[in-house]
């Protein structure tokens, strides 16, 4: 292979991720005209398709390589990562269509009367949980206007509130593999199931969380001080509720489907095939109530026979060709000798340092996510750390999995969902800057990543 070939394979690799950072920042939609109606289509995925597009038009990848990049690679299988992430998310929406998550946060708030620093942990502790069982991109993109209306109506600076929701968000979806779609990526390149994923993750996920909420509760010492009005809305939280049979039943699929992930070894059965199955039985219930709601010719509530249509529109599709085109360009990279070379130069690096390959992937991802996007950053890092073995495979993949997820604390660049944050504050004329923001980051994120990383390296250890 030439050394044209190679400059030409960086230059692409650059360039789509380079359009994909613009489009994020610049024009993270664009108006569709679809039957004389105007949609909004996330416009990110254009960035990533950019690079299959250049590979192929100069012959860098045959049809056939690429076809490979997309079929997947090892344990690495595109179709059961998306499957799962949008299974998962499909209920997600479903249920906060429901108003079960404004229900959740109603809660939150009674429960904080009107001291600002209990409401600081209750929404800390609110959005944690949450998460855990369902997505953080979700619960972000859900409770971010909540928070914001809440605290203009008190009276407060929504900044402290808000910043909590979205590190909270950020560092619990650590937990379980289903928390963000980048531990999907990552556990399954490694082989790792659901409940070894979370024997591994439970303790530095939990150093980080309380990490974090120390850390964050002295950045914002002062304003979480002021006392608040008691809120009206918290009064009756189940109010909320606008669909209480229909987040009921997403709620008892939404918990099976989590058991059955946690059984899915012993049942021989793969994480994906679960997830679609409880996913496309929740389709079918609403399907079936929607159909006999129009046959009987009479509304069942406000929102039931519109619930499936909405929850697909709210779908985050254009996640699919993003992460298809992304496994395109890294078998290119991967081709090219390139991920090879990162690894051994990651590898040496780790033998010079505490940690070894926890600490090196930790930092590594962490600032590469804020370089490429988390997502481009664990697809090409499983590439990375290909050649290794044994325990330090396991360190390298749970340190970039840490990464992945307390990188998006660093800067708005690091995940899709602090560019879509930042999108939704500045609809609401309230602005935190990018400096602000990094300020913010600076203060907690080295904090909860040093603890994070201190706690697996530890473990892996403890396991040699």
């Amino acid at each position: 292979m030439g050394s044209w070939q190679h400059a030409v394979v960086q230059v692409v690799f650059w360039a789509a991720s380079v359009l994909t950072v613009l489009l994020i920042l610049r024009r993270p939609y664009l108006a569709v005209r679809l039957g004389g109606r105007r949609l909004l289509m996330q416009s990110y995925f254009m960035g990533a398709l950019l690079g299959p597009v250049l590979l192929l038009g100069t012959g860098l990848l045959s049809t056939g390589e690429a076809a490979r990049g997309i079929a997947g690679n090892g344990g690495l299988q595109p179709g059961g990562v998306l499957a799962l992430f949008l299974a998962m998310v499909f209920m997600s929406i479903f249920l906060d269509i429901t108003g079960f998550f404004e229900m959740a946060a109603r809660y939150a708030l009674r429960s904080s009367g009107t001291d600002g620093r209990r409401l600081f942990h209750a929404i800390y502790a609110t959005v944690s949980v949450l998460t855990v069982f369902t997505s953080n991109d979700i619960v972000i993109l859900t409770f971010t206007p909540f928070v914001y209306y809440f605290a203009r109506g008190a009276g407060l600076d929504p900044t402290p509130y808000l910043v909590a929701e979205f590190f909270a968000a950020n560092t619990w979806s650590m937990l379980l593999v289903i928390g963000n779609p980048t531990n999907i990526l990552l556990a399954g390149a490694s082989g790792m199931d659901f409940v070894l994923y979370l024997r591994w993750m439970a303790l530095p996920t939990i150093a980080a969380g309380l990490t974090g909420i120390a850390a964050l509760r002295f950045v914002f010492r002062r304003e979480i001080r002021r006392p608040f009005p008691a809120p009206r809305d918290a009064a009756h939280p189940s109010e909320a509720l606008t669909d209480r049979r229909g987040a009921a039943a997403a709620g008892i699929l939404m918990t099976a489907c989590i058991v059955l992930l946690a059984a899915a070894p012993w049942l021989g059965i793969p994480m994906w095939t679960i997830a679609v199955c409880c996913s496309l039985a929740l389709l079918l219930l609403l399907a079936a109530r929607d159909s006999y709601a129009a046959l009987q010719k009479r509304r069942m509530g406000p929102i039931r026979l519109g619930s499936t249509r909405r929850t697909f529109v709210r779908m985050p599709w254009s996640v699919v060709p993003f992460i298809l085109s992304l496994f395109v360009t890294v078998e290119a990279l991967y081709r090219y000798g390139y991920t090879a070379a990162l690894g051994r130069l990651f590898l040496g690096w780790a033998r010079g340092v505490p940690g070894g390959v926890v600490t090196v992937y930790g930092i590594a991802s962490t600032l590469a996510a804020n370089l490429l996007n988390n997502i481009p950053m664990s697809l090409g890092f499983t590439f990375v750390m290909k050649d290794l073995a044994g325990p330090d495979r396991t360190g390298a993949v749970l340190a970039t999995v840490i990464g992945s997820n307390l990188g998006a604390n660093l800067t708005p660049l690091g995940a899709l969902a602090g560019i879509m944050w930042m999108g939704i504050l500045h609809g609401k004329d309230f602005r935190i800057s990018f400096a602000r923001f990094v300020r913010y980051g600076l203060l907690v994120t080295p904090l909860t990543l040093a603890a994070a990383l201190a706690v697996l390296a530890v473990e892996i250890g403890l396991s040699s």
